[in-house]
């Protein structure tokens, strides 16, 4: 161990001490079998981070040698995960014999403590919360990962309230053995699945995506029902518990039940896929408007970090206590970016006899009252005419923040300069708010349908194409749309002249936002070769572009984002291919009810206006194309494309 205050030799370093010539260890956050956590200084970029170092199992069958490689790989695959609820890791290094995994430091609370708080969740809430985990742990499993310790402890809230799964401590390859030093279990012991209790020294059983799937299973449990399923006084009463006793009945998880009970069934092989249980958690999530997690922090008087419980599963800092089983109480709007919550719940049909099949109590979270009427949110004009309208009377849109020309944050305001803003300003004035009353929250590519799901912005205006096949699944509609471009590839060298240059090239990986419609068809289509794990956004494309260490050459992306981006950078050109069949349109989530059929409408209505509007001779739309696009395209604008998706609501 060296106290010199320059290198460090494992975990037990003291503070002060630096990691790789870069990361100064501050003060221990937490400590299990797996790791220690530590918070500390980046040196390099000036912020704080989150650095856990990995300890060697010692009388493990593996030399000090073959355990750095493995927790390198290893380490290495959990980075690569770029995903909205996964704790992002920055960098992976070694130090003298020893591995690190830096990651994001969160001053937040955990899954763990809202439970402490509040017994139990509401189904709704439940179900949104378990979503982001799935999605998260999705993303995990494709990138070859186990997680192996899914739990309450490590699920975090982030400040805008979505649920962030971390802690890759004990984190494996898909297949590696579930045994350490002593043949012991890996995991926390009411968690782990009936599979690996029965993994001995001569057979041992891998951990898999499936006993991951279980654990989220109990979790689930966990939340609806304010126990787990499976207990004891010792951990050998709650294995013998998990591997014999049947899944309890539960009393509150109305339509969660169906999913809870497959995702416990004690062979691996027949519990559901990801896939299968994402769509079943969608259902509920899209038949009833969720609960958001409360995200307003109190002091605490320490951080809470992404991974910190290292298997101890202490976090600190904590939000306002949030909504439990029949609780509905009024949204805090004093700290900027906490999500509106809508008041009412509507309870569809099918799972209101779901619900009453399965006990009915879970109905008490639609009214104080337990009266389950609907309320629509929405206010009448003085013509007596309905409008939109939702409970906190603010109008909440998802937009991008680094897409020159379109949509870019002025700092670290919450304020937006573009074509889009300024269109959502123009929509929400004809839908009778004042701009103070417009509130703008950041999206990207991969979760602005996420957004729109749980209800954390009304509308997304977010360059979101009108792709009907890619969006049917994901819970959001459309209208408009208000613009057309074309598809493209952004180069930064402006030796590729055409298309056949790019194909031509050795170095010819595109990359681009994942979930856009730059699907693997397209890329086939002309014959490129996408980037290996694509990020959520657009800007990482754009920085890897940007960073001459790397070997990318081209982003695929629309020509009017391109153009912004060309026009900050001299020898960065568009090539143009073909035309987006569908354009952007205003996304709203996917539903049948009166709220969102108003919205749909008053929408449809403003750009309309928006469309033919007239302002020093010009429309609007013009008017906001030579304000904000003309100079970076370097022509005028286009005819504005028709409201193929606003028919129903138009004279």
């Amino acid at each position: 161990m060296h106290s010199d205050g320059t290198t460090g030799d494992g975990p037990d370093d003291p503070p002060g001490t630096v990691i790789a010539q870069r990361y100064r260890l501050e003060k221990p956050l937490g400590r299990g079998g797996m790791g220690v956590v530590w918070e500390a200084h980046d040196t390099s970029l000036d912020r704080k981070v989150a650095v856990k170092g990995l300890l060697y199992p010692g009388a493990a069958p593996v030399t000090q040698a073959q355990w750095v490689s493995r927790a390198r790989r290893e380490a290495q695959a959990i980075a690569r995960i770029e995903h909205q609820n996964v704790v992002a890791v920055h960098d992976v290094v070694e130090d003298g014999e020893q591995v690190w995994i830096v990651m994001e430091l969160l001053n937040s609370r955990s899954l763990a403590d809202l439970l402490a708080e509040q017994q139990q969740l509401a189904v709704p809430h439940t179900a949104r919360i378990g979503l982001e985990v799935l999605r998260g742990l999705t993303a995990v499993h494709k990138a070859g990962v186990v997680h192996r310790d899914v739990k309450p402890h490590n699920i975090l809230f982030r400040p805008d309230g979505r649920a962030l799964l971390m802690d890759f401590g004990i984190a494996t390859f898909e297949g590696a053995v579930q045994v350490t030093r002593t043949h012991e279990l890996i995991g926390t012991a009411q968690y782990l699945a009936p599979e690996l209790l029965s993994s001995t020294p001569d057979q041992p059983r891998a951990a898999s995506a499936a006993s991951d799937l279980w654990a989220l299973g109990i979790t689930l449990y966990e939340m609806v029902e304010g126990r787990r399923p499976f207990q004891g006084l010792t951990n050998l009463e709650v294995f013998i518990a998990v591997r014999e006793s049947p899944v309890p009945p539960m009393k509150y998880a109305g339509p969660l039940s169906t999913l809870i009970e497959a995702l416990l069934r004690k062979d691996p092989a027949q519990r559901p896929a990801a896939a299968e249980a994402e769509q079943m958690l969608q259902a509920v999530t899209l038949d009833s408007l969720a609960l958001d997690t409360p995200a307003s922090p109190r002091p605490a008087p320490s951080a809470a970090a992404a991974g910190a419980t290292a298997g101890a599963g202490a976090t600190a800092g904590a939000a306002a206590p949030g909504p439990g089983l029949g609780q509905v109480p009024e949204p805090d709007r004093s700290e900027p970016g906490v999500p509106r919550r809508r008041d009412r719940w509507k309870v569809p049909v099918a799972v209101l006899c779901t619900a009453l099949l399965a006990g009915g109590a879970w109905l008490l979270w639609g009214q104080p009252d337990g009266s389950g009427e609907q309320d629509n949110s929405v206010s009448d004009k003085p013509a007596g005419e309905k409008t939109y309208r939702n409970t906190d009377g603010r109008l909440q849109v998802g937009v991008k923040s680094d897409q020159p020309g379109l949509s870019v944050r002025k700092g670290k305001t919450d304020e937006y300069n573009g074509f889009e803003p300024a269109l959502a300003l123009e929509i929400a004035e004809h839908m009778g708010y004042q701009e103070e009353d417009v509130e703008f929250v950041r999206v990207t590519t991969a979760d602005r349908a996420d957004h729109l799901i749980t209800d954390d912005v009304d509308i997304v205006i977010a360059t979101y194409s009108i792709d009907e096949e890619r969006n049917k699944d994901e819970g959001v509609d459309f209208v408009g749309p208000y613009y057309r471009p074309l598809k493209a590839i952004l180069v930064k060298n402006k030796m590729y002249q055409d298309l056949a240059d790019v194909q031509d090239s050795s170095t010819s990986e595109v990359c681009t936002a994942r979930n856009s419609t730059y699907d693997e068809e397209w890329f086939e289509k002309y014959g490129l070769t996408p980037k290996k794990n694509q990020p959520e956004s657009y800007e990482k494309c754009i920085a890897a572009l940007d960073d001459p260490g790397t070997n990318l050459d081209a982003v695929a992306t629309d020509d009017v984002i391109a153009d912004g981006y060309a026009s900050q950078h001299s020898d960065w050109k568009t090539i143009r291919l073909d035309p987006d069949p569908q354009g952007y349109g205003v996304a709203v989530k996917k539903s049948q009810d009166e709220s969102t059929r108003l919205l749909k409408r008053d929408v449809c209505r403003a750009l309309s206006q928006f469309r033919n509007g007239s302002s020093g001779g010009k429309s609007t739309f013009e008017a906001l194309y030579d304000r904000h696009l003309n100079k970076i395209r370097g022509r005028g604008a286009p005819d504005a494309p028709e409201l193929v998706k606003c028919k129903a609501y138009l004279p």
